[in-house]
């Protein structure tokens, strides 16, 4: 069904929400309400049976999320199925024996709240409850110590939450039954505590939104990433909300009378609801694939980009002193509120600015489509490196020339010369750029009204799987080009992915050899003595074939290996035998060495090994494997 992890979802949500609740009321019995000097029975009650409330819908809520949970754990389609599935959820899984425990903590704080033991032990249990929920979610599910800090991150937010958001509700019980001056104190000691909720929860918000949404594109191009938008404008809301109880009705409370109290109150409670409103978008998103994990669709027809201003010195210099005027309008603007003096005339001097430099700020939007951001799916494969050079000979060399320099034979009857495929302004274009150009073609400038294109699509000869190859195959020959005129280029290029097999090293395919300083040769096996902690990839050619690597080597076995490292060495299958390729510890190429030429092989191993490229994150060609 359709809706079932929407009602989970809604379920996780009610569930977690209810927990807050429970650590809230208890944390503000503690801390907040002794600031009053007389507190009536009746508040006593009523933030008595809140907590019993919080604790019974917390058990309810959590019981109903595990029965859903566990009937799509287990594909359970009847009552009879799911009824049989319960135990062993329960058991053999993490999601199953974690909640359990967070049930058993739960159930423990609520008959703790009413008992006499007061309410320290509700709220150490209620925090260990809240504890292990990020042990269900993403962050355990990750590993090493990337996954430790994302479930100490995750057990600071939720515990910051549930002091903050779970004790609205008793604050505004408060407001309602202390008197004025009682109800001022109260609002005066929560403060401080709030504050010190909404910076770790801004804190490690933050930090989770950068391990799990993935970057800027999938925060606008993915469901999780516009969940999360929603979460964070949901948070700036409450904070504003918090920020005018804070200064502005809390010091109107005690003097003011009975409309500052109407006024906080209904302040608090649209606070309490906004605050229930992100608990239920934090549960879709830990429902939700991280955006890390999608492929981001861009929705606006422009993109942010410091491209223009990064290549030209004329706009760089524009920019700056646009920049700087503004800037130093917004201050003049600033120090005018605070002394009040001159703020229309600041006013004046702001707009005059804003109208005169804007437009400078175009230099920094580019033009954009859907799959601008997308990233190719095929690995950087030996194998869609090699099938892509098919596709170039048959459909591309008539325009781009065979060797991709725009040069082809019916290039001459064109009104605009096809690019040339070989210039570095290829790694100023994104996988999801070509992509689309290669979907939807290049409109032409010039064409006039009726408009035209400079390169048409290939939606229908090519599929989708065709199109990405030929960006690989395109980014492999414009790489070997690269290396050819430059010995330093350090673009990232990844060594093409495909099956391996090793001598005494726990490696299937090239990502296992990451951490290592690859040399990988091309129709041989033997090489001089090399630094410690290289392994040596032989990769067969027409010349040679694969036989059993040596001790703590490896052998490249997928068929089109050979003719990937052809053409990022720019040769002719049949002439590659003794090529060399340097692969750092990150995977990168770093060097093409041809045989007969006298170079340092041990030294160039020994720099990409003390100086691996990192991850450029947004980098033009990121492709991810």
């Amino acid at each position: 069904m359709v809706t079932l992890p929407i009602v989970t979802a809604l379920m996780r949500g009610l569930h977690l929400a209810a927990a807050l609740s429970l650590l809230g009321v208890a944390g503000f019995s503690a801390w907040i309400l002794p600031a009053a000097r007389t507190v009536p029975g009746r508040l006593h009650t009523a933030l008595s049976r809140l907590q019993w409330i919080g604790g019974a819908l917390a058990l309810l809520a959590g019981s109903a999320w595990f029965v859903l949970q566990a009937a799509a754990i287990a594909d359970a389609d009847t009552w009879s199925n799911i009824w049989r599935a319960l135990p062993v959820v329960a058991e053999h899984t993490r999601f199953g024996t974690m909640l359990m425990l967070r049930l058993v903590l739960i159930a423990m704080a609520t008959l703790a709240g009413l008992t006499r033991f007061g309410r320290y032990p509700v709220v150490i249990l209620a925090a260990a409850a809240l504890v292990t929920h990020g042990a269900i979610g993403h962050a355990g599910a990750t590993r090493g110590s990337a996954g430790g800090a994302l479930l100490l991150s995750e057990a600071l937010h939720l515990i910051a939450a549930g002091l903050w958001l779970g004790a609205l509700l008793p604050l505004w019980l408060s407001l309602r039954d202390l008197r004025l001056a009682d109800a001022a104190a109260v609002c005066m000691r929560f403060s401080p505590l709030g504050l010190a909720c909404v910076l770790i929860l801004a804190g490690t918000g933050l930090a989770q939104g950068l391990a799990l949404i993935g970057g800027f594109p999938a925060l606008f191009g993915t469901d999780y990433g516009r969940i999360a938008l929603l979460k964070i404008a949901l948070f700036l809301l409450a904070l504003a909300l918090a920020g005018i109880n804070r200064l502005w009705l809390t010091d109107r409370l005690a003097a003011a009378g009975t409309r500052a109290r109407q006024e906080l109150m209904v302040s608090a409670l649209a606070e309490a609801l906004i605050g229930l409103t992100i608990v239920t978008a934090a549960a879709f998103l830990a429902s939700a694939v991280p955006g890390i994990h999608q492929q981001p669709v861009w929705p606006f027809s422009w993109q942010f980009t410091l491209a223009t201003v990064g290549e030209d010195a004329d706009f760089r210099r524009e920019m700056l002193v646009s920049v700087a005027l503004i800037a130093a309008s917004v201050l003049f603007m600033a120090v005018g509120l605070l002394l009040r003096r001159f703020r229309w005339m600041a006013l004046i001097l702001l707009i005059a600015a804003a109208v005169w430099r804007g437009p400078s700020f175009g230099l920094l939007i580019a033009e954009a489509y859907p799959t601008s951001f997308l990233t190719s799916p095929s690995g950087f494969s030996a194998g869609s490196i090699a099938r892509g050079q098919t596709l170039f000979a048959r459909y591309c060399v008539a325009c781009h020339g065979p060797n991709g320099e725009g040069n082809g034979p019916a290039a001459a009857a064109l009104r605009i010369r096809p690019a040339d495929l070989t210039q570095p302004h290829i790694w100023g274009h994104t996988d999801g750029e070509m992509f689309w150009w290669l979907t939807h073609g290049i409109d032409d400038p010039g064409a006039g009204p009726g408009g035209g294109l400079v390169m048409p699509g290939f939606p229908a000869a090519i599929p989708d799987e065709g199109r990405w190859a030929l960006i690989d195959y395109v980014r492999a020959h414009s790489a070997a080009v690269s290396f050819e005129r430059d010995p330093a280029f350090d673009t990232p290029v990844p060594a093409p992915s495909g099956p391996i097999a090793c001598n005494g090293l726990p490696a299937a395919a090239m990502s296992g050899l990451h951490g290592h300083a690859v040399l990988a040769i091309l129709g041989a096996t033997e090489r001089e003595r090399l630094p410690a902690g290289t392994v040596v990839l032989a990769v067969p050619n027409e010349a040679w074939s694969a036989t059993p690597p040596e001790a703590g080597a490896c052998v490249a076995t997928g068929v089109a290996a050979g003719d990937a490292y052809a053409i990022l060495a720019g040769l002719p299958p049949d002439q590659t035998t003794g090529t060399t390729f340097l692969i750092d510890a990150n995977g990168w190429l770093r060097s093409v060495r041809h045989p007969g030429v006298a170079n340092d092989l041990a030294a160039a191993i020994r720099a990409i090994q003390a100086h691996p490229l990192e991850q450029r994150h947004g980098a033009s060609h990121e492709h991810h494997y």
